[in-house]
């Protein structure tokens, strides 16, 4: 009995912190994805000026 109380503590602490993760990544992930999202925006203007001097 005792191992199966453990058991659903494990997993309702697995689950809560589970769930506060995905909210933090979430939350990071765009902040993340930001500088390459600039990067490529950068690349494409340059590109497309190259390609108007011609």
């Amino acid at each position: 009995m005792k191992y199966r109380t453990l058991n659903l503590t494990c997993w309702f602490w697995l689950q809560r912190h589970t769930r506060s993760l995905r909210w933090f990544v979430a939350l990071i992930w765009p902040l993340w994805e930001l500088p390459r999202k600039i990067a490529i925006e950068l690349e494409l203007r340059r590109c497309e000026r190259s390609w108007g001097k011609r």
